[in-house]
């Protein structure tokens, strides 16, 4: 039996997608049941898409991996994470949900006078490519320190003079005494596929994302 696999990271953005699928009646949420589990298999989508599907939970960073090497068929990903790593994977489709700004962010006890001063700023980001890209542009020298989690933690034990992070409410920043100093970006959620998809998967993606389409503009009318 065919299947296609669905790769999403772990978390909120797996409880957003698969609550859009069932409002797109791709997808039966009464009968699914994720657990502990790493792979699900998705009930409905066959009935609807015409191909099985199951879903890979994964680490977030690990989902264009695993679509562009075709372990997944397609998956969810965010443009933060995209633009980082660069996989050659396409890009058929945008979600409505996750965005969030990327920010510039540091203690609320510096001085942003004091911070163009620095001959060299350090700045702690999960997003090297992006932070030093941004900086460049703007003609500062910088120190860039990479960091896997806790961002937030640099800035507020001086490991850094600031960040640079995803926001999404800024509500961390503000109970850290952290504040925006400059939003650099946004980021998007894409829906990605393999480049190598056999005609079946691909008009199964391309029924999904009509699918999906349909229930945008029934929000939005």
């Amino acid at each position: 039996m065919e299947i296609m696999r669905f790769a999403m990271p772990k978390g909120r953005l797996v409880e957003q997608t698969v609550a859009y699928l069932h409002r797109a009646g791709l997808l039966d949420v009464d009968t699914l049941d994720v657990g502990r589990r790493l792979v699900v298999p998705l009930p409905g989508v066959e009935r609807t898409l015409g191909i099985s599907m199951e879903l890979l939970l994964l680490k977030n960073a690990d989902v264009p991996t695993y679509v562009e090497h075709g372990v997944a068929d397609i998956g969810v990903a965010g443009t933060d994470l995209l633009e980082e790593a660069l996989p050659d994977v396409l890009r058929p489709a945008t979600l409505p949900y996750g965005s969030c700004r990327i920010a510039v962010a540091a203690s609320e006890d510096i001085r942003e006078e004091d911070l163009r001063q620095r001959e060299v700023l350090r700045v702690a980001t999960k997003y090297p490519r992006t932070a030093s890209q941004w900086f460049a542009s703007q003609g500062q020298p910088v120190e860039l320190i990479e960091l896997g989690g806790s961002v937030e933690l640099a800035a507020v034990l001086g490991l850094s003079d600031v960040i640079v992070d995803l926001v999404e409410t800024g509500r961390t920043l503000v109970e850290n005494r952290l504040r925006v100093i400059e939003v650099i970006g946004h980021t998007e959620v894409k829906l990605i596929a393999n480049r190598a998809l056999s005609r079946r998967r691909a008009a199964a993606v391309d029924a999904m994302i009509a699918a999906l389409n349909a229930v945008s503009e029934r929000g939005n009318a």
